[in-house]
């Protein structure tokens, strides 16, 4: 007989690095430090799911154009920080500049 709680994926704590993204010209983003194949959940100016890759990488396109000003970019995979905004623990913020005409 086989335990169902030694299926379950422990909650990391906060104690763990905070995982880092990065914006680029082309509204791509990019970050690693994320659990593996879990649920990231980015804020933009509304909040996107994407999945980070087996090794706790994310890649994917922002489905928004910075022309109207500078966007800020936070991301989560939902690691708990009790200090953290809402309790999770959040990449670094990073700014997406529109480019200039």
């Amino acid at each position: 007989m086989t335990d169902a709680s030694s299926n379950q994926r422990s909650a990391p704590t906060a104690d763990n690095v905070a995982p880092s993204i990065t914006a680029t010209a082309d509204s791509v983003i990019v970050g690693t430090g994320y659990l593996p194949v879990t649920y990231i959940a980015e804020h933009v100016s509304d909040y996107l799911t994407y999945i980070a890759g087996p090794s706790g990488d994310l890649h994917g396109c922002l489905p928004i154009s910075p022309s109207t000003g500078p966007v800020r970019i936070t991301a989560t995979d939902h690691r708990s920080d009790p200090n953290g905004v809402c309790g999770l623990l959040w990449s670094n913020t990073d700014t997406l500049i529109p480019p200039k005409r």
